[in-house]
């Protein structure tokens, strides 16, 4: 096992204040947090280049659309392209009742939502960001409860992937208007999806808000049902001596990774997933990241684009960059960190039920 040690930390936010999502976006790194503001950071020394306060009544996603545009939703039911270099909203899209959005996916011209459960619909609206004012197509029957994540595949831009928290991952065609006939293939992960996507060609990834870990391959030739995972690893936990699982996030000089979390040891271990014989998780080259963001959760993490550097963002309003204890990367601290780390020990969210921490937003 490898160690990392951080290189950059964040000033920190408001006590109380979690970020939710980091995400890199061209030459910046965006965050939304739970004060309902979008920020734009600078990546190597996490520096604050500006804050876009009130974004959404209650934001839930961020996703990267084209140089500099970042994706924004709520559970206003608003859906926002705001340019990270000058902070505007370019343009802004809703459905006419606005349900609340929790999952969002951008792929060419193509924009998705996935929103709550509302009067008996959980509807996944897909939008041509050529012509934003309507949306293309509207499918509202194939999922029972909210819609926690969206995805594009990347090779056959058409086809889109939806998890929910009613245990399913489904495939559509896009170019398909009629929802039955749009539907493709449909996995049944059997517990709420916390995190799906594509890890290859034909083969997709579903992981539960209970840590159950599956591999299914896609067949977008036939219409079939619920098939058996090719690779079932089940609860991550025990296996990975983890508390929780972050998400899964690829680059094209690691491959894929996944954060798996223990709040109470007070750390972060990357490990690699591999494909041999068969898919697998590669524990002997786990990276891990001691004292994480303490006892606090943390709630996203991403790899830059030479994959040297592990950012990550925590329930403790922190964002951090790691890199190996190999590499000889000079230590960026911000100001106040330290301070920060020292008040946050005090400010335990006590009464707060643990299963909540990994409900979608």
């Amino acid at each position: 096992m490898k160690t990392a040690r951080s290189v950059a930390t964040s000033a920190s936010l408001n006590p109380d204040t979690y970020i939710y999502k980091i995400l890199p976006i061209s030459t910046a790194m965006g965050s939304i947090s739970s004060d309902d503001s979008l920020r734009v950071i600078d990546p190597p020394t996490l520096e604050l280049r500006g804050t876009i306060g009130g974004v959404h009544d209650g934001v839930t996603c961020l996703s990267g659309f084209r140089d500099r545009l970042g994706l924004t939703a709520g559970r206003d039911g608003l859906l926002k392209c705001i340019d990270l270099r000058t902070k505007n909203t370019t343009f802004e899209l809703s459905e006419e009742k606005k349900p609340a959005i929790l999952s969002t996916a951008c792929q060419e011209n193509l924009i998705a939502t996935g929103a709550e459960l509302t009067n008996s619909q959980a509807a996944i609206t897909v939008w041509d960001a050529r012509a934003s004012k309507r949306s293309l197509l509207h499918y509202v029957e194939s999922h029972s409860d909210d819609v926690t994540d969206l995805c594009f595949h990347t090779s056959h831009p058409s086809i889109l992937l939806s998890g929910s928290t009613d245990g399913l991952v489904n495939l559509y065609d896009t170019t398909v208007a009629d929802e039955d006939d749009a539907l493709v293939q449909v996995f049944n992960h059997g517990s709420s999806i916390a995190h799906a996507g594509f890890l290859s060609d034909h083969e997709v990834f579903a992981l539960s808000h209970d840590e159950a870990f599956s591999i299914y391959e896609s067949n977008r030739s036939d219409h079939v049902e619920a098939p058996i995972p090719t690779y079932a690893l089940g609860d991550l936990r025990p296996q990975l001596q983890c508390e929780y699982v972050v998400d899964l996030v690829s680059s094209e000089s690691t491959g894929t990774v996944l954060g798996a979390g223990s709040h109470s040891l007070h750390q972060l271990d990357v490990v690699p997933l591999h494909r041999g014989s068969e898919w697998g998780l590669d524990t002997a080259n786990t990276l891990r990241l001691p004292s994480a963001h303490g006892e606090e959760v943390v709630r996203s993490l991403c790899l830059s684009r030479d994959g040297n550097t592990i950012f990550t963002a925590g329930e403790d309003g922190l964002i951090k960059a790691w890199r190996s204890s190999e590499d000889s990367t000079v230590t960026v601290e911000a100001e106040d960190s330290g301070n920060a780390d020292k008040k946050r020990k005090n400010q335990k969210h006590s009464g707060k039920d643990e299963r909540a921490r990994f409900k979608p937003y």
